[in-house]
């Protein structure tokens, strides 16, 4: 069981990648009254969630920064590595940022990402392990 001083009060959560799986989970946050931030490389994506009460992030390492859970629901290894590391978001995490890896890119933890970041769970939304 792990200590009460180690839990971190979940005030914003980040989705990166908005198709279909990561979409939905972001209109569920919002939806259950979660501050969520979102980013997809197609604006048209993000931007119809607005209704649903989520907040368009311009870039990756924009959704991220204040965010205590950081959820990533990208398409391909290659995107998830791009996004982590390209364009800025392990740098970007906030301290004691749990990061939730639901797509691709199973074999390839940061060394940033694990010093940063609490944890770096990985949840298949494939239904491959």
């Amino acid at each position: 069981m792990a200590s009460t001083d180690s839990v971190v009060a979940v005030k914003q959560v980040a989705v990166l990648g908005t198709g279909i799986m990561g979409s939905a989970m972001a209109r569920n946050l919002a939806a259950a009254g979660m501050r969520t931030v979102a980013w997809d490389r197609s604006r048209s994506a993000v931007a119809a969630l607005a209704e649903a009460g989520v907040i368009s992030a311009a870039s990756p390492d924009d959704a991220v920064r204040e965010a205590q859970v950081v959820i990533t629901m990208l398409p391909t290894a290659d995107v998830v590595r791009s996004i982590m590391l390209s364009a800025g978001v392990v740098s970007s995490l906030a301290e004691h940022a749990v990061r939730a890896q639901m797509g691709h890119d199973r074999r390839h933890r940061y060394d940033s990402d694990r010093r940063r970041a609490r944890q770096a769970p990985r949840c298949p939304g494939s239904g491959r392990s």
